[in-house]
């Protein structure tokens, strides 16, 4: 079934009846935009164009010049978007999220914190959808946004990496995509900055000095340890090209 069927399948189910003539409003508008059909996949054919059709749309609100980019559609696509993942389609959510994501970008600019929310909510999906690649790409987004937004003596920047950092810190404890040493040097980068955002913000007695400074020491030293492993391997591969008769045999 197509994402945009499961979309209107959604929006039918709808409890209130604010979000469902909102969700009837942006999905008459969005699927007469090619940018839409694009993300979508769809090609905007059968039933979809019986929906449109039908949707009894306020009189009030379709006078109003709804565009595929308005600003006013960001709460219907952010409700209609928790519903999807409520419901177990998270391959629908992901897709009304990034339209909602590329509205907010029109409107707010490429860096403004209106994103971060939409960054979760996306990232939530992905994890269920087990995309790890994915989840990786929008965490990495993320950080961009918080590093550009605040300052390194904003409590609000430490917020933000704390999350990011525990992806990563996750992601290596379990080797959840085969990147962990790609996870352990990111999150020992992270730890370093969240030291420096603390010890701008923080008194000096405060134990989540302490913590980073720790975690900072752990993850060098399983650096150093990924580094030496890495150079054996290397130096036993260089042995073995020149000298195939050092492999075992069973």
């Amino acid at each position: 079934m197509q994402p945009i069927d499961s979309i209107l399948r959604a929006s039918n189910t709808l409890n209130t009846i604010k979000l469902a003539n909102f969700s009837a409003l942006f999905l008459s508008f969005f699927l007469s935009s090619p940018t839409f059909a694009q993300s979508f996949g769809t090609d905007l054919e059968g039933d979809a164009i019986a929906v449109m059709i039908q949707a009894q749309l306020p009189i009030d609100l379709v006078d109003s010049g709804y565009g595929p980019y308005d600003y006013r559609l960001m709460e219907p696509l952010s409700d209609l978007g928790r519903h999807l993942q409520e419901a177990g389609d998270h391959a629908s959510a992901l897709a009304v999220f990034k339209q909602a994501l590329h509205i907010t970008r029109v409107n707010n600019g490429l860096i403004h914190e209106s994103q971060i929310v939409l960054l979760d909510s996306m990232i939530q999906s992905d994890i269920a959808l087990q995309n790890w690649s994915r989840a990786n790409d929008h965490y990495a987004y993320m950080e961009h946004l918080y590093r550009r937004l605040y300052k390194v003596d904003d409590s609000r920047l430490e917020v933000g990496l704390q999350k990011i950092v525990s992806w990563h810190v996750s992601a290596l404890n379990v080797n959840l995509d085969g990147r962990r040493l790609e996870h352990l040097q990111q999150a020992n980068k992270l730890f370093k900055l969240r030291l420096q955002v603390a010890e701008l913000t923080l008194t000096a007695d405060d134990p989540k000095l302490d913590f980073l400074n720790h975690n900072i020491a752990v993850s060098e030293r399983q650096l150093y340890f990924a580094s030496e492993i890495a150079k054996e391997m290397r130096r036993q591969q260089r042995k073995i090209k020149h000298n195939p008769s050092l492999l075992a045999l069973d």
